[in-house]
């Protein structure tokens, strides 16, 4: 059996960080709604041709949707991106995206 520092090792910490902030953003948005999901998934292809994956290199990209599509309300979403990346804060590349989708 692979221990877990041995996957992380093989995979990398950046990597792991990247996944947990999908992971945020992608639980977040479904708890507010699939609809609203699909809507944001929609709106980065075709405004960015990217998917949600590339908003960890671009955060900027997601914040720009999330402010388009549901205004001052887009606060709530931050700020559960941000709960529930709290503990990772202090790695630089979450604190970076976090600090972005902030603003």
């Amino acid at each position: 059996m692979i221990q877990c520092k041995t996957i992380l090792s093989l995979i990398g910490n950046n990597d792991v960080y990247k996944a947990l902030t999908i992971m945020a953003i992608e639980k977040t948005l479904l708890d507010f709604g699939k609809p609203m999901y699909e809507k944001v998934i929609e709106k980065l292809k075709t405004e960015y041709d990217c998917y949600l994956t590339d908003c960890y290199e671009h955060p900027e990209y997601l914040i720009t949707i999330l402010k388009k599509l549901f205004g001052s309300s887009h606060v709530a979403l931050v700020a559960s991106i941000k709960k529930q990346l709290e503990e990772f804060l202090y790695k630089d590349p979450v604190g970076r995206f976090i600090e972005i989708i902030s603003q």
